[in-house]
């Protein structure tokens, strides 16, 4: 698992849209994280439609001197959950402060491709019997969708909980088979609990190299109530000399052989999944020389290799980034975004460049960063493609000529309650979105996998299932030329 990094990607994604917490030290410690975890049910709604509401739980834990919860609402106005047995709250004086018919915040223009990527609706507020009205920590998370995708999505029914769309599979969970508990959980999906994979081969065909497991809301670990973040875990790998073991765990999976990787993906986005996604084939090549980190699987953080997989080096005044060489001797302070390119290394143990493509990587020592536009370092290594290779053990086999340019993927969805229409819409599209051929609509949004790999290769999200290809889907239609300019920006 790649936990680590992932969470350090997701802040700085957040950072980078405006998403912080919000909260002053002094209110962070008057109530902090661990004092509660919250639940929306239904946890997908429809944007634009009035009437779809949720009911929203604010759930105190570890303390007793909550006096009033309130929540922000669709007309940007704070309205009141009740802990007294009324508006859908369940139990009076238990903590559990609720409200049902709740409106939240969805602007149509957030939308992309017929859905929000992990919209944050607003914030829940809490008076303390010691203090004046102060925000809680977590801002609450909502999927939306437009109301144009109301029945477009067949569902077929598989039986035992288990239904599909064209390009989702979706499981009932009640008895918490997959998941130990909703919303409040201990997720390892693929090292120690291998049933959502098992149940998805029991009604479909070994026919997919990489399957993503998501959550259908919010999960918080039951260890202070943080969120549960994005991982990988490596099933199999027959691919020689890229730095990884050459291993066969399928069959734990339900898998006759064929699945090569799993991604865990947190609630409401795939804004990560090219990062994880990458962890099939690294990063593991190189690391006698000092290019891995070494423990999460990551470039080096002082490395200039970039892409994907590169570790974030955190510089004096709160730099944030990686290294890029300007080709005088110099290099620059990139700030990292989620939809960065794979780089020529990155490309390489994914079997989509020859060797012959990958230019020199360095590692700098003692970065001088008082200029992050030219950044000196008290001494350099270099390491050509050739020294590379030979560290492991020789060129990748196979060569990426021989090497698939096609991935077929099983995009899994669990929860403890049955899906509505809301949520088939919304997850179908989030893995309709996977296999898109457009560019990145702005630094922070998702990257398709097919722009990531400079057109070289592609996900396919259509599962075998005898299903009617929606109508009025979002266009994934190549828009190329893709180019990346002297700073690795794609331009077209």
């Amino acid at each position: 698992m790649r936990v680590a990094k992932v969470l350090l990607a997701v802040l700085a994604g957040l950072s980078a849209l405006g998403l912080t917490t919000g909260l002053a030290p002094a209110e962070e410690a008057l109530f902090p994280r661990e004092n509660h975890w919250w639940r929306a049910t239904p946890s997908v709604l429809w944007c634009n439609d009035p009437s779809s509401t949720t009911t929203m739980e604010f759930h105190v834990a570890g303390r007793t001197d909550v006096v009033k919860v309130e929540v922000e609402t669709a007309s940007n106005q704070l309205v009141d959950l009740y802990d007294d047995g009324t508006h859908g709250d369940a139990t009076a004086g238990d903590l559990v402060f609720t409200r049902s018919g709740v409106r939240p915040l969805c602007a149509e223009s957030a939308l992309r491709y017929g859905r929000s990527a992990a919209t944050y609706g607003g914030r829940f507020w809490v008076t303390l019997a010691s203090t004046a009205r102060i925000p809680a920590w977590h801002q609450y998370s909502l999927g939306f969708v437009h109301s144009r995708f109301e029945g477009a999505f067949a569902v077929k029914n598989l039986g035992g909980g288990l239904s599909a769309t064209a390009y989702a599979f979706f499981i009932n969970d009640a008895a918490h088979d997959v998941i130990d508990g909703y919303p409040v959980a201990t997720v390892f999906c693929g090292t120690t609990n291998f049933r959502a994979y098992q149940q998805l081969y029991s009604v479909l065909p070994d026919a997919f190299d990489v399957a993503i497991v998501t959550p259908g809301e919010t999960l918080f670990r039951p260890d202070g109530f943080g969120e549960n973040v994005p991982y990988n875990v490596l099933v199999a790998n027959s691919v020689q000399h890229i730095g990884l073991p050459i291993v066969d765990h399928t069959a734990a999976f339900g898998s006759a052989g064929r699945l090569r990787s799993t991604v865990y993906e947190s609630f409401g986005d795939i804004q990560i999944f090219d990062h994880e996604v990458a962890h099939t084939w690294g990063a593991g090549i190189g690391g006698s020389l000092g290019l891995t980190d070494g423990a999460q699987g990551h470039w080096d953080d002082m490395s200039d290799i970039g892409g994907q997989l590169g570790a974030y080096y955190f510089g004096p005044g709160g730099v944030i980034g990686h290294f890029a060489a300007n080709g005088d001797g110099t290099w620059r302070i990139v700030a990292n975004t989620t939809n960065e390119p794979y780089s020529p290394l990155e490309l390489y143990v994914m079997g989509l460049i020859p060797a012959d493509q990958v230019p020199p990587v360095h590692v700098l020592t003692n970065p001088n960063l008082s200029d992050p536009q030219r950044v000196t370092a008290t001494s350099v290594q270099t390491r050509t493609i050739q020294e590379i290779m030979t560290s492991a053990g020789g060129p990748r086999i196979p060569d990426s000529s021989a090497s698939p340019k096609r991935f077929d993927v099983a995009y899994i969805v669990t929860q403890d309650r049955p899906f509505d229409d809301a949520a088939y819409a919304y997850f179908s599209l989030l893995a309709y979105a996977l296999q898109s051929r457009l560019p990145p609509e702005s630094p922070d949004m998702y990257a398709p996998f097919f722009w990531a790999t400079g057109r070289r290769a592609t996900m396919n999200t259509r599962l075998p299932v005898a299903l009617p290809e929606p109508v009025g889907l979002p266009g994934t239609a190549y828009v190329g030329p893709f180019r990346l300019n002297a700073a690795g920006v794609a331009k077209q």
